[in-house]
């Protein structure tokens, strides 16, 4: 058991309490209250106010209640799950009446904060848009300033800077004046700027900003930050609706919780919602035969990366939330668009023969293939894509790994042999040799990652095709000292499974 002294003598670092090692106490019940106990008081959305709250933060907290419920049946759990979850529901765009950046009022929550396309206007001194600004980095445009200097009649010099990614832009003498040489529209934009953003001083064409002059007014001197453009990201809805999608399925199934039905069909109603307007307007279908995804978003919304499919992780837990809804609802729609994703990731893993385990990418074609240029005008955010295939993460891994365990539970293209692949990968490459921590990437390479080791809670999940996940995952956990409520949670609903 943690002594008094202990608690307070550790630090208190992004969620976790750091030691250098934790006794096998800390496992437990009770350890796992004090840190639910522990958890930050009030609304979660106050914090930010951005569907990112409630994806990265809200959700997992949702997932241990629904762990700890497995491990206890303590319906006291559900119930603070049900309490949570309404709150969540209750920030849905719909229920507050708050359209997102495209003017539409969508089931879902919007993220305004670093991970969208964000815009500005520099303004005439009769305070009339004279300019449009819009980011074209794929995160942190939140932070982009410009600036602007007038120099002569018609001339001003435009400075973009963006503290993140400590890139300073200066275009000097620009003219408003399409006829001029030093027309800003021609000295700023670049057709093929990159999907990411380098530091340093430039002078030629913006990796920061894409403007679009509205007329010749003079402009005064001024600075303007750019403001992020809402989005209802769908590539969240799974990652917030699997939990409440757990209970509603654990509800169904005991009559003595009758109680919490209404909580249960609540959930129910509201996932379908919100997938109904996703497989309406941004389910496509390919790129192979049977296969099919999910889209960021329509042509021209704010995800940077628009009109693209969503990377494998964020279908990962569309998947897990898409056949939760077919086992509550019977309807075969769900489970069908869940098996063609599933499809699409399988169909594009790599088999280590050697050692009978998975890698796969983050992303796929065009993403990973051709890529794309501004003649193929396939995203209105990002007129070129240097195509790149960069192995899975270890943390969005988890999301992957949610869609395999899933799927293979339910017989839906992935199976045992599967499953103790993946369990090679984590043991194998995931995990270091001596279990003190985790690497960046599922491919083995490359030296620790402290800051994924927390996510390990998610591989946990591969302790059903084969339980050595559990007992390296448990060891690592108690070397490393760092506590945090979800790994607890599914620390000691694994120990009890496997039973």
């Amino acid at each position: 058991m943690l002594t008094i002294i202990q608690i307070l003598a550790a630090t208190l670092f992004n969620g976790c309490y750091s030691f250098s090692t934790i006794p096998d106490t800390a496992i437990s019940l009770k350890r796992a209250n004090e840190m639910l106990d522990a958890l930050p008081k009030g609304d979660p959305w106050l914090r930010l106010k951005d569907a990112s709250t409630l994806a990265w933060g809200e959700s997992p907290v949702l997932h241990a209640l629904a762990d700890l419920y497995e491990t206890s049946h303590d319906p006291a759990y559900l119930s603070t799950l049900a309490g949570r979850a309404q709150l969540v529901l209750s920030h849905r765009n719909d229920r507050r009446s708050v359209p997102d950046g495209s003017g539409n009022i969508r089931p879902g929550w919007s993220m305004a904060f670093k991970y969208v396309v964000a815009a500005g206007e520099l303004k005439g001194s009769n305070n009339q848009p004279v300019i449009y600004i819009r980011s074209t980095p794929s995160s942190n445009n939140h932070v982009t300033s410009v600036e602007v200097i007038p120099v002569s009649p018609g001339k001003v010099t435009i400075k973009a800077h963006n503290p993140f990614y400590k890139r300073y832009e200066t275009f000097t003498g620009v003219s408003l004046d399409p006829a001029d040489e030093r027309f800003a529209e021609k000295v700023i934009n670049d057709p093929m700027a990159p999907y990411s953003s380098g530091s340093g001083s430039y002078t030629s064409s913006s990796n920061l900003i894409r403007i679009t002059v509205l007329n010749q007014n003079p402009l005064p001197a001024q600075t303007v930050k750019l403001s992020p453009i809402p989005l209802a990201y769908t590539g969240y809805y799974g990652v917030i609706y699997h939990p409440m999608l757990r209970f509603a399925e654990t509800v169904k199934k005991d009559p003595a919780l009758k109680s919490l039905l209404p909580a249960a069909d609540s959930f129910i109603l509201a996932a379908e919602q919100s997938y109904a307007d996703v497989l309406q307007r941004l389910w496509r279908e390919g790129p192979g035969q049977d296969e099919g995804y999910i889209l960021t978003c329509e042509k021209g919304e704010s995800f940077p990366a628009d009109n693209v499919g969503q990377p494998f992780n964020f279908l990962g837990r569309h998947v897990c939330a898409l056949l939760a809804l077919h086992r509550l609802t019977g309807k075969a729609a769900y489970k069908t668009a869940a098996e063609k994703m599933c499809r699409l990731f399988k169909n594009r893993l790599r088999y280590n023969s050697s050692a009978d385990l998975y890698e796969w990418n983050y992303w796929y074609e065009p993403m990973t293939t051709t890529g794309w240029k501004p003649a193929d005008s396939l995203s209105a955010n990002v007129k070129y894509f240097r195509p790149a295939a960069i192995t899975e993460d270890v943390s969005h891994g988890i999301l992957d790994i949610a869609m395999v365990t899933t799927a293979a539970e339910n017989k839906v293209v992935f199976d045992d042999t599967d499953m103790k692949r993946f369990a090679n990968t984590l043991l194998l490459h995931v995990l270091m040799p001596d279990r003190s921590g985790v690497r960046r990437r599922v491919d083995g390479k490359g030296p620790e990652h402290p800051p994924y080791f927390n996510q390990l809670h998610g591989w946990l999940e591969l302790a059903s095709g084969n339980p050595a996940v559990y007992e390296a995952i448990r060891a690592a956990y108690l070397v490393k000292g760092e506590e945090s409520l979800t790994f607890c949670a599914r620390l000691l609903k694994w120990e009890r499974k496997l039973r």
